[in-house]
Parts: structure tokens; C-alpha cells; sequence
């Protein structure tokens, strides 16, 4: 081999050397970069699903109260004349669906696992109303030809008992109104297990095998007497039970969307550690390559000086 085409093999295999190793840093550089972000981002997750956990036990108490109230009205009926629409056994008219998802994604299968429900919900029935809460499912649903008749937005971010209220009065007058038989409600329940398992949960009609979970005090013997009567007592208590309930479910729901979020950017991070783990050692690689290289050229510089 002569000097000068020595020289051009050690040149070109010199650039290839640099130009892996450039591609190799830019791509370290930018994984380390989204890995910084999904790490945020889980750290961001963690403490809005603590958030959530804190307001679930705020609310517990008042709705358990609320539920044993309304038990205890609903089981006292048969002694007192309880007419009241919110306890009337439903026929087989129109049905609410509320279905809550987020409106951010990233967080795994949370929003298509909540609009797989509805939709299964939905195929046995015939003519229903659809209240979607959250622009994910809005947005999934619609990608279905599925075209929710109410939408809310920006619920999960914040939820606050406003909110809940609102969309309970619109379920209320739905519901008095006449326009709906039943109302059911799907979200994701959250789990400290972990598990994450959209369910389907009836609001209205209150009946009686709903509060089956209630316990009431049986410390006393005489039934409770309900001022001015019975009905006006139960007429006000619904709404306030039915936004306590929604706000514990918006609650429950922010707490499984982060639950969600957290796992999906612990693996990104996870992946991100891995690529960045075997870039570094292509990076060395390379660089070793690099510095055999220059010993190479200095080797042949001083072989072809020798010969000449």
C-alpha cells in the first residue's frame, strides 16, 4: 500500500469514527433529557395522587354519614310514608352514563380502559344520554362516532366540591325531570393495591340493596323522627349525597389517573436508564476505537518515514 493511500483508509475510517461517535453523544444527550422529564414527572404524579388520598379521607366521614342517613331512611320507610322519586324502582326508559376520564395523557391505558367500559355499558342499551367528563374520552368517544351530550373539561386537575355540585344539579334535573329512569356513573376505583379496575356504579335510584355496606348504629330502639317530615328531609339530602358522592369519585379518579401516570413514567424512566446505560458503553467503544486509531496512524507515519 502506498503513503498517500495509507494515509486517505486512516482518514476516512477516522471520520466514520467521529461521526458515530457525534451521532452516539447527541442521542445520550437527548435520552438523558426525556429522562429527566418522565423523572419530573413521576415526582409530579406521586404528589398529586397523595393529594387526591388526603381529600378521599377529608370527605370519608361526611359520606358515610350521608349513606347511613339515607339508609336509614330508605329502611324505616315501611313504618312512615316515604314517597319520594329519587327511591322509585326504575322502569325500562332512558339511562345517564357519566363516564370520567382525564384530560392529559401519558398515563398508560387509563382513559381507553375507562371508554371500554362505557362502551360496554352502552351496547345494552338502546337509547341513553351521555355526560363525558374529561377531553381524553370525549375525544375517544367521538373517534367511535359516539357523541356525548354533555362535556365537561378540566375536572381531575382540580376537582372541587363547585364542580361536583354542577354536575349533580345536571344529574338532579335529569333525573326529576323525568328524562332519565337511572343514572350510573364509570370510573376507575382506585386501589392501593395498585390494581386498576374501571367499574360501573348506579347514582340514582337510591335503593335499598346500594347501601348493603352500611352499618347502622343499632344502639338505639326507638326510630328516628325526621323534622318537618320525612320526605322534605330526604328531598334536601339527595343533592348534598349526590355531590359528596361525585367528589369522592372525582377524588378516586385523580388518585388512579396519577397511580397510572406514575407506573407509565417509572418505566419510561426505567427504559431511559437502560439506553442510556448501553449508549455509554458504545460511546466508550467508540472512543477506544478512536484512540486505536491514532496509534495506528502515528505506527504508520513512522513505518512509512522509515521506509522512505
Amino acid at each position: 500500500m502506498t503513503r498517500r493511500n495509507l494515509k486517505r483508509l486512516l482518514a476516512s475510517l477516522k471520520v466514520v469514527i467521529m461521526s458515530n461517535l457525534s451521532e452516539l453523544k447527541n442521542r445520550l444527550h437527548a435520552i438523558k433529557q426525556t429522562r429527566q422529564i418522565t423523572g419530573a414527572m413521576y415526582l409530579l404524579s406521586t404528589s398529586r395522587m397523595k393529594k387526591a388520598m388526603q381529600n378521599i379521607n377529608y370527605n370519608i366521614d361526611y359520606l358515610h354519614k350521608l349513606r347511613a342517613t339515607i339508609k336509614d331512611i330508605i329502611s324505616t320507610a315501611k313504618h312512615n310514608d316515604l314517597k319520594n322519586r329519587f327511591t322509585e324502582i326504575p322502569g325500562e326508559g332512558v339511562n345517564l352514563y357519566v363516564s370520567i376520564t382525564s384530560d392529559k395523557g401519558l398515563c398508560g391505558s387509563y382513559n381507553a380502559d375507562i371508554v371500554a367500559k362505557t362502551c360496554e355499558e352502552l351496547e345494552h342499551e338502546e337509547d341513553y344520554i351521555l355526560l363525558s367528563i374529561g377531553s381524553a374520552g370525549t375525544e375517544m368517544f367521538e373517534s367511535k362516532n359516539i357523541f356525548p351530550d354533555y362535556s365537561w373539561y378540566d375536572v381531575l386537575y382540580k376537582p372541587t366540591v363547585s364542580l361536583a355540585s354542577n354536575i349533580s344539579q345536571t344529574i338532579v334535573e335529569l333525573y326529576t325531570e323525568h328524562e332519565i329512569d337511572e343514572a350510573f356513573i364509570v370510573y376507575t376505583e382506585y386501589n392501593k393495591n395498585g390494581q386498576l379496575t374501571p367499574v360501573c356504579r348506579r347514582i340514582l335510584p337510591l335503593l335499598r340493596r346500594d347501601f348493603l355496606d352500611i352499618n347502622l348504629d343499632s344502639k338505639y330502639d326507638t326510630l328516628p323522627i325526621y323534622e318537618p317530615s320525612m320526605n322534605e328531609v330526604f328531598e334536601k339530602l339527595v343533592p348534598s349525597y349526590i355531590t359528596s358522592y361525585m367528589y369522592d369519585v372525582f377524588m378516586q379518579s385523580a388518585a388512579s389517573e396519577n397511580s397510572a401516570r406514575m407506573k407509565a413514567m417509572q418505566s419510561a424512566t426505567d427504559n431511559a436508564d437502560e439506553m442510556i446505560s448501553e449508549l455509554s458503553a458504545k460511546i466508550n467503544a467508540e472512543r477506544q476505537l478512536q484512540i486505536t486509531n491514532e496509534i495506528l496512524e502515528i505506527s504508520a507515519a513512522t513505518n512509512i518515514k522509515g521506509a522512505v
